[in-house]
Formats: structure tokens, C-alpha cells, sequence
């Protein structure tokens, strides 16, 4: 039996601040039947949620995916890393600053063509890097930086208000699952073409020019699903509920909204463990570059991925669980991911610290050391991603309706951001890896407090759902009592027609009264 549960947060429905429901649209349940027979098939599959999840995953796998995959190349694949670090800290930094203000950017363009916009510039990242491998300049790669932390940012605001609003409730942990799975699937991908490119380079450096161009005809694809995608009233879930939606703030209340989301207990509580689960990327990422073979970096890039998958699946189990409270779910998924990094970060240490004292060079996959040494890199692939998948699951559990989502997400992709541009920042100093990781390690234990608290006050239900099926019994109600005023109305009306059809008896026998 659970213990005793906390109090959900204040100023949330959970807690029952009943003026927050004011002005919802009403319209959040589909009469399934109806729909089926008045909409055609196509567009039934095309609005559902999950043909809607699978384009987000698509674009995810062609962007964010093939970027990951070229930067598990030991960033970007470059002899050195330096440049590659310079770039991504820009990147970032751009990216947190558009994220900022990821709610206006919505209510300008909606989240359908902040995908586009931002699926538009994936190609450049690719583009860059095969520049500068080709003809070795450094300036495209530095200057093209801040247009994809700009293109990255729009994408990312939509693709997070996406993700944490149209799964259906019991489904949540699987559909981010999915999401990250394709994220994954793209390195698969890319992690082939890298291998396949530069298998015989058993020796340091750069990897061949070549190698990018399959990612630049790969990142292109991203555009023709972000054009595909549904605007989000219009997405209707499996269990036949619709996303709520509030209506749109003026740009003047929505900052307002982005500054109160900023500071709500939520956010804080949670900025801590939003920065240590995306800064593994900076330190990890400079040992692979440093310590390993072109064609051992390649093959990291192809196998990876694959055991993110499993963790990612589990996690999923873990928090979709029926018979166990949210709460609890939360707090279980926590804790799994909070011991899982725990082992790799001693081992990832262990390694760190012996390659200080004596650099081991470019290590191969024909070296007998190369399992030991790259084991850390293989399950840090894992345990990151577990916790960003947590992050997203954790504030959508807070959510009250798609906008909250796009402002929470917004505020995690703008805080993910700075962490990773402070990561990337650190290792363009020359630092060594190990004050990467030692930093990560302090912001695991900084991160442990607040965590504790947010999953203690995690709602025991999607506060956006229990609005949404408050409104529907209302509107039932409503339904319900028109109909029986109908009744009556219908029943004296034919009560009153019965008694003026009787004969009058004052009238010759057949006259009737009408």
C-alpha cells in the first residue's frame, strides 16, 4: 500500500483553484461514431494522435537525431574539437534565447510553422560540417552556428508542446518513448553511414567529407513531414479526447505568462535536473573525440543508440504502470534514473582520471583496452536520454492545457540550452573531460532536492484531463436538462392538445373543440 501522498501544488486545478478553468473551449470529447461516419478514413488516420506523434518522431530522426549523430563522432567529427565546441556553445546560447520566448513565438506563428521554420535550417547544420571538413573554413561552421540555435529553438518550442499534449493519458511514457526511440533510430542511421565511410581509418583525425553529404540529403526530408502536420485542434487522440486548448493571450499577457512560468515552483524546482540531464553531451563527447580512432568513434555512432532504446522502453513501463499513482510513478522514475547515472559516472571517472596522467592516444577497436574505455561513452548514451525523457513526462503532468505545455517546454528547451552551452563553453577552454564530468556530477546532487519535492507534489492526474472531463460532464448536464425541459414541454403540450380535443358539452355530439 502507498504511504501518504503530499498536497498537489497550489494554484493548480489539482489543488482546486477553480478560476483557472474559466474560458477553455468546451469542445475536448469527439462523438466517436459520428466522427467515423462523417469524416473519411485518410483524415481520420492523418489527425490521430499517434500518425501525429510518428510525423513529430520522423522530423525528430532527420534533425535532432542526425545532429547527435554527428557529434557522436567526437564533435562533429573534426581532428579537432575545438571549433566544433565554439559552434555548439553559440548554437546553444541562441537557442536558449529564442526558447525564452518560445510562448509568444507560438502565439505569432502557431506550432505547426514553428516545425516548419525550424525543419528549414536542418540542412545547414550537415552543410557546415562538410564546408569546413572539404575546405577547411572554420567560419561557415562558427557563423552558421546561431542560425540553427535559432532554427533548433522554433523547432523545439512546437515539437515540445507537441510531444507532452497529444498523447492520451495511459500512453504518455510510450508515446516519448517512441519519440526518443526515433531520435535513437537516427543515429542508427547515421551511425551506418559514419562506420560505412570510415571504417579503414583505424588512426586519429577527421573523418572523410563525404561522410556529410548523406546527412544533408537526410536532413532535407524533415521539411515535407513538418508541412504535414496537423495544427493541434484538430488532433484527436486514441481514447477519442481532443487536446485542450486554451484561447490565444494577447503577446503582452503571454510574456507575462512565460515570466510567470519562469518562476513557478514547477520549473525551479526542476531547473537544476533539466541542466545536468542535456550536460553529459559536452564532456562525454570530448572524451570520445580525444581519447578515440576515427573508425572507433564511427562505430560508437552506430551502436550507441541501441541500448537507449530498451532504457527508454522501460522507463516508459515504469511510469505508464497502471494501479499505481502518478505520484508515485514519478518518483519510481526518478530514483531509476538518478542510480543508473550513478554507476556510469564512477566508472566514466575511474577511466577519466587514469587517461589524464597518461593519454592512451588514439584507442581502436582492435585494442584490448577499448571495451573498458568505451563502455562509459556507450551507457551514458542511455542514462541521459532516460532523464530527458523524464523531464518531459514530469512537466506534462503538471499541464492544464496545450499552452502550459508550450511554455513549459519552452522554459526546459531554454534551460537545456544554457546547460549545454555552458558544457560546450567549459570543453572549448582545453579543459580535460574530467572537469566536464566532475561538474556533471555536482549538478546530479544540486539536482536531488528540488526533485524530491516536484515528485512528492506531482497531481495524481493530468490536471489539463481532469478539466477537460469536468467540462464534458458539464456540457452532459447542460445536454441532459435541455432534454428533459424538452420532455416536459412536449408532455404538456400534448396533455394540453388531449383535453382541447375532448367534446364540448355544450356542443352537437362529434363538434370538437381544436
Amino acid at each position: 500500500m502507498e504511504g501518504p501522498m503530499q498536497a498537489p501544488l497550489p494554484q493548480t486545478h489539482a489543488a482546486q483553484d477553480d478560476n483557472l478553468t474559466l474560458g477553455l473551449d468546451p469542445d475536448t470529447q469527439v462523438n466517436m461514431q459520428q466522427y467515423k461516419e462523417q469524416v473519411p478514413r485518410w483524415k481520420r488516420i492523418h489527425q490521430h494522435s499517434l500518425t501525429q506523434m510518428l510525423f513529430i518522431s520522423v522530423q525528430a530522426f532527420c534533425g535532432p537525431a542526425l545532429m547527435d549523430a554527428i557529434g557522436g563522432l567526437g564533435r562533429g567529427g573534426l581532428a579537432t574539437p575545438k571549433t566544433s565546441n565554439i559552434r555548439f556553445a553559440l548554437m546553444n546560447g541562441t537557442e536558449a534565447i529564442f526558447c525564452a520566448f518560445g510562448g509568444v513565438l507560438i502565439n505569432i506563428l502557431g506550432a505547426k510553422w514553428c516545425l516548419v521554420l525550424g525543419a528549414a535550417t536542418f540542412p545547414l547544420f550537415g552543410a557546415s560540417y562538410y564546408c569546413n571538413s572539404q575546405f577547411n573554413n572554420q567560419w561557415f561552421l562558427i557563423a552558421s552556428g546561431p542560425f540553427n540555435g535559432a532554427g533548433i529553438a522554433f523547432w523545439n518550442i512546437a515539437e515540445g508542446t507537441y510531444v507532452m499534449s497529444i498523447a492520451p493519458q495511459q500512453k504518455r511514457g510510450k508515446y516519448l518513448a517512441l519519440w526518443i526511440i526515433s531520435q535513437n533510430g537516427g543515429q542508427l542511421v547515421g551511425g551506418a553511414i559514419n562506420l560505412a565511410k570510415n571504417a579503414a581509418s583505424a588512426g586519429g583525425g577527421g573523418v572523410s567529407p563525404s561522410t556529410y553529404l548523406p546527412f544533408i540529403a537526410l536532413q532535407a526530408i524533415a521539411l515535407p513531414f513538418a508541412l504535414g502536420i496537423c495544427e493541434m485542434h484538430n488532433v484527436v487522440r486514441s481514447d477519442g479526447t481532443k487536446i485542450l486548448i486554451l484561447p490565444k493571450l494577447s503577446h503582452k499577457a503571454e510574456t507575462k505568462r512565460i515570466l510567470k512560468t519562469f518562476t513557478s515552483k514547477v520549473i525551479l524546482c526542476m531547473t537544476m535536473f533539466i541542466i545536468w540531464s542535456y550536460f553529459y553531451n559536452g564532456p562525454w563527447s570530448t572524451y570520445l573525440s580525444l581519447y578515440f580512432s576515427v573508425r572507433s568513434r564511427a562505430l560508437s555512432s552506430l551502436i550507441s543508440p541501441f541500448f537507449c532504446i530498451v532504457g527508454c522502453f522501460g522507463l516508459g513501463i515504469v511510469t505508464d504502470s497502471k494501479g499505481v499513482s502518478q505520484r508515485r510513478r514519478a518518483q519510481y522514475g526518478f530514483w531509476l534514473v538518478i542510480i543508473s547515472n550513478v554507476f556510469v559516472y564512477i566508472w566514466s571517472l575511474i577511466m577519466e582520471v587514469r587517461y589524464t596522467r597518461n593519454d592512451p592516444g588514439a584507442i581502436d577497436w582492435s585494442d584490448k583496452r577499448f571495451a573498458e574505455s568505451f563502455l562509459p561513452y556507450f551507457f551514458i548514451q542511455t542514462t541521459g536520454p532516460l532523464a530527458q525523457v523524464h523531464c518531459y513526462w514530469l512537466l506534462s503532468s503538471f499541464a492544464e492545457s496545450a499552452q502550459d505545455n508550450a511554455r513549459n517546454g519552452s522554459a526546459l528547451k531554454c534551460i537545456q540550452a544554457i546547460g549545454n552551452c555552458i558544457a560546450y563553453g567549459v570543453s572549448s577552454t582545453g579543459a580535460t573531460p574530467l572537469v566536464g564530468m566532475i561538474l556533471n556530477c555536482a549538478l546530479m546532487l544540486a539536482a536531488i532536492p528540488g526533485m524530491w519535492w516536484i515528485t512528492g507534489h506531482t497531481p495524481d492526474r493530468i490536471p489539463a484531463d481532469v478539466i477537460a472531463e469536468e467540462m464534458t460532464a458539464e456540457e452532459a448536464k447542460v445536454a441532459a436538462a435541455a432534454d428533459e425541459s424538452d420532455k416536459k414541454n412536449i408532455t404538456t403540450n400534448v396533455a394540453t392538445r388531449e383535453v382541447s380535443c375532448r367534446p364540448s358539452p355544450n356542443d352537437n355530439e362529434g363538434s370538437y373543440v381544436i
